[in-house]
């Protein structure tokens, strides 16, 4: 009995395949049927995949007859056939007109020309184009119409010269591409003069309704430019122009790779050889170039700068910045997809960054800016376009890292998300001297290995960490009250092993070797930085917020103090107190040093104080052995690096870059960790440290404020520097208010009767940290 139904089954199932009434050769494809081809009877088959209509291929469910289909039923045939992808496993329809074992040959054949050595690709898009297409109901869109097996990313890449645009996949291109006739169609169509001229009539009414419509508008080519013939007249002489250009080259193009130096040499002298040609007050970008890099350079002649030429100074320092954004918001949108004005704007952002630009502003330019490098495609894999040079596409990818660096950094300053996500990075640029290349290179030398030294090193060995980096800072938006401590050791490990790979001559530890220049310690010192950054923001908020005993919360603690102290560690190398005076003869390295990782230096010194308190309440006679390495710090050498950092942040109260809050802030944690006993006596403690902090701050500032105001006389000075008591004073009965006048010491500021007066109806609160300052809740 259970054997009857089988045999009937199997009956019918002959008699389903034996419908055809002689045997014939495999019919073809709906669509070369249809429209009368030849077809060579494969999955896809040649003219589907010529009109780029792959996904359209399909055979019919067995019918054997060569009449063409019923319009009703070959319609519904092709809409059924097209959502059956042709990639499913044994379909009837590919069973009947290709055979199992000739369809199984042709996916293994198309397998291995995809992962073939030289045609994977490393960018994500690839990952997502490997998919089956039964994944995504958008077909990826390929590089040019002539390649027909590469589609290395989703969208389409125009590229006109050395302008790139990338159009996602909903844009009208990348739509269009799925399309063959129409878009054949279309670009026939300025032959067709009936259409141009309609067209032109369109067009030209369409200009005569500008104001109504609200069309995008664009900036003439070949229009005077008012912010270009102000930078032009403007510049500074050739001789400084050398002398900032060579400070630049020299000890910022490392890191941060913007430009090809040789090719912006050659633009350099193009352009000195002749100044007055139109395309420098029109379109050309290189005076915001030469411009900004000015601005970036004269941050290490600060001091000489100022007092020798105060005009250029001022003029670096706000005028020039001011014109360059505004020539960039004004350029067209064809510029906008040239390389050189986002080169233009990325040399604009590093100089803000050196101009102290709060934290929040940085981070909202750094996501601009990432966007604007995505629009043109910089986040693609460009070695698969061939429309794009060798030399393009890698300098692209230079510029693509670094501005994804940037915006790292600025996230992890400003404690906010990062842009984009390690998927979007792709590889490293390839290590390289800027003469290993030009435009004339028609295939990449072989990289060097990390151990030479190139123009690229220091960029490539940074970039080697970035997707681990990005990936931490992923992870700490999600570190809540209950944080996964195995999760954030098993990332922290990964960038730990990255500071290890750091190649020999760029590790932070080699910055004593003879013979190297401020430069080159500057660039190790922050390749060591940028790589631990977000590590500490990885552990901070444990360190700072979290109690535990368990080996991976310990962990935490360990790396993160010593990460910490290695950061703190680095001021020796630029401070003027203990810096080797043969390397560092001004103050222009430890005031650029402090810029940058300002912010790194206050957040490691109140790490160490949270490993301090940790310390305190986990053992009561701390040496901390149970956190440190083989107990290499105690509290006492721990205690004296924080102290060492106060009275280096206190030194320079007067500088730019200095604030209150952060001598204030890290003064009273000192204290609150070393004090024991009752609260009372604590707060003593802390009371004590907040008043000495704010004395020394008193007494760093009063020479510079008698040095340059008129309003005090030596006298007065020399009565004020007598003066030991606070200037601030508080009590419980009468806290301080912002907008209460404070009651001067007799001998102190008042006897300035100017100086008096304006401090008098001086407004502010030195203890309001409501500023958004910080990364963490205070």
């Amino acid at each position: 009995m259970p054997t009857a139904p089988r045999q009937t089954s199997a009956e019918a199932l002959t008699d389903g395949l034996q419908l055809r009434k002689r045997p014939r050769p495999a019919v073809s494809c709906l669509r070369c049927r249809e429209k009368k081809l030849k077809c060579d009877r494969v999955t896809p088959c040649q003219n589907c995949t010529k009109a780029g209509c792959s996904g359209d291929c399909t055979y019919s469910q067995g019918s054997a007859s060569s009449e063409p289909l019923p319009m009703a039923k070959r319609a519904h045939l092709s809409i059924y056939d097209a959502a059956r992808r042709p990639d499913q496993h044994l379909e009837l329809g590919r069973a009947t007109g290709v055979g199992i074992l000739e369809d199984l040959q042709q996916r293994v054949i198309r397998l291995e020309e995809r992962f073939a050595p030289g045609t994977q690709m490393n960018n994500s898009a690839a990952v997502i184009d490997s998919l089956p297409s039964h994944a995504s109901g958008q077909r990826p869109s390929k590089i040019s119409p002539e390649s027909s097996s590469s589609r290395p990313f989703l969208g389409t890449l125009v590229v006109k010269g050395d302008r790139t645009r990338y159009h996602g996949q909903n844009n009208r291109i990348t739509l269009l591409n799925q399309f063959a006739e129409a878009k054949e169609f279309i670009a026939q169509c300025t032959k067709d003069s009936s259409i141009v001229g309609l067209a032109k009539e369109v067009q030209f009414l369409q200009g005569k309704l500008q104001h109504q419509i609200a069309s995008p508008v664009s900036t003439l080519a070949g229009d005077v430019s008012p912010e270009l013939v102000q930078l032009h007249a403007s510049l500074p002489a050739k001789a400084v122009c050398d002398r900032l250009l060579d400070t630049y080259t020299t000890n910022f193009e490392k890191i941060f790779r913007i430009i090809h130096v040789p090719s912006f040499l050659r633009q350099y002298a193009q352009f000195w050889a002749e100044p007055d040609h139109e395309s420098y007050r029109s379109s050309s970008a290189f005076l915001p170039q030469l411009t900004a890099i000015c601005a970036i350079s004269v941050s290490l002649e600060r001091q000489s700068t100022r007092v020798n030429d105060l005009a250029l100074w001022d003029y670096l320092n706000g005028t020039a910045l001011i014109a360059i954004k505004e020539w960039l918001r004004k350029i067209s949108r064809k510029q906008r997809t040239d390389l050189a004005p986002l080169q233009a704007d990325t040399l604009l952002l590093l100089a803000r960054r050196l101009r102290l630009v709060s934290a929040e502003e940085l981070w909202r330019a750094t996501g601009t800016l990432v966007r604007s490098a995505m629009v043109m495609g910089l986040h693609l894999n460009l070695s698969e376009c061939t429309e794009l040079s060798i030399f393009q596409a890698e300098i692209r990818r230079r510029l693509w890292i670094t501005i994804v660096e940037m915006d790292l950094q600025a996230s992890a300053t400003a404690g906010m998300p990062v842009m984009i996500s390690q998927h979007d990075i792709g590889p490293p640029p390839a290590n390289l001297n800027d003469s290993d290349m030009d435009e004339s290179t028609t295939e990449l030398q072989p990289p060097r290995p990390l151990s030479q030294w190139t123009d690229s090193l220091t960029q490539v060995s940074l970039a080697t960490s970035l997707p681990e980096r990005v990936r931490a800072m992923a992870l700490v938006r999600r570190v809540d009250q209950r944080p996964d401590f195995d999760k954030l050791v098993q990332q922290g490990r990964k960038i730990e092993e990255c500071l290890r790979q750091i190649p020999a001559p760029l590790k932070a530890e080699q910055t004593s070797m003879i013979g190297d220049s401020p430069a080159v310690l500057l660039n190790r010192v922050l390749l060591d930085v940028y790589t631990r950054r977000p590590l500490l923001c990885l552990y901070r908020s444990v360190v700072l917020g979290n109690r535990g005993d368990g080996p991976a919360f310990l962990e935490i603690h360990r790396v993160c103090l010593e990460s910490s102290v290695a950061i703190l560690s680095h001021q020796d190398y630029f401070d003027p107190n203990v810096a080797d005076l043969e390397i560092f003869d001004s103050n222009a390295y430890w005031d650029l040093f402090q810029i940058l990782c300002n912010g790194d230096v206050l957040w490691a010194a109140l790490s160490v104080c949270g490993c301090i308190k940790h310390a305190n309440q986990r053992i009561p006679n701390c040496n901390l052995s149970g956190i440190t390495a083989q107990g290499m710090h105690s509290k006492a050498s721990l205690t004296r690096t924080v102290e060492n950092t106060l009275d280096s942040l206190t030194l320079r109260i007067g500088e730019a870059g200095s604030n209150l809050k952060d001598i204030l802030l890290l003064s009273v944690v000192l204290q609150s960790i070393r004090a024991r006993g009752s609260a009372q006596l604590q707060e003593h403690w802390m009371s004590q440290g907040a008043k000495k902090a704010l004395s020394a701050c008193r007494q760093h500032l009063l020479p510079a404020v008698a040095e340059n105001s008129l309003a005090i006389n030596l006298t007065d000075f020399a009565q004020i520097l007598q003066t030991t008591q606070p200037i601030f004073t508080s009590t419980a009965e009468a806290p301080f208010t912002p907008a209460a006048h404070l009651q001067l010491p007799e001998d102190s500021l008042s006897q300035s009767s100017e100086l008096a007066a304006e401090f008098t109806n001086f407004q502010g609160d030195p203890f309001s940290f409501g500023d958004g300052s910080f990364a963490w809740n205070l």
